[in-house]
């Protein structure tokens, strides 16, 4: 951790030395959003905003316990936002399109869902931070620590809303 720490330092100064950063977060956030976006090229624009806006944004970043960096914690906190700025976008689009169209087309379903499919269909239906919640333990699985590290909440208020989300998902695809 503490060469990570010289890096960033390293990087505030010289942007060549954020290619080390890229490098190592990308797979990392590059999933994450995965999970989260269903088109390809939406999900590229997501995760290339993530990391130009820490590059434009790291002589801010600061380092808030001198044991741990937490700098994948900074970047997963701009991935959400990032996430829920495209989620919110596309609320606003088909408000405008459902004011242009008095009559909504339906959502088809096909014969070939996996369950997978299934699952993110449901999750829509949850609100964008609970579809966080869920993505950042099951899909990027990690602990409830880490996941109220990015959100900025308590440990125990993180696991009561994993476990509050989790029984809304049951009830959702029953």
């Amino acid at each position: 951790m503490e060469s990570e720490k010289k890096i960033i330092l390293k990087a505030k100064k010289d942007i060549k030395a954020f290619d080390y950063l890229y490098r190592k977060y990308f797979p990392k956030i590059n999933n994450f959003v995965f999970h989260r976006v269903n088109e390809e090229a939406n999900k590229n624009d997501i995760v290339s905003n993530v990391f130009f806006k820490a590059m434009k944004r790291l002589p801010l970043y600061r380092f808030k316990n001198p044991r741990n960096c937490a700098f994948s914690s900074w970047l997963f906190k701009i991935a959400v936002n990032e996430i829920n700025q495209y989620y919110r976008n596309i609320k606003q689009e088909e408000k405008i399109k459902n004011n242009l169209k008095n009559n909504p087309q339906p959502v088809s379903q096909t014969h070939n869902e996996t369950d997978f499919d299934i699952v993110k269909e449901k999750m829509r239906s949850l609100s964008l931070y609970e579809q966080n919640l869920i993505s950042l333990r099951f899909f990027e699985k990690m602990k409830n620590k880490e996941i109220a590290q990015i959100l900025g909440k308590k440990e125990s208020t993180i696991k009561v809303q994993v476990h509050r989300t989790i029984n809304k998902l049951k009830k959702l695809l029953n």
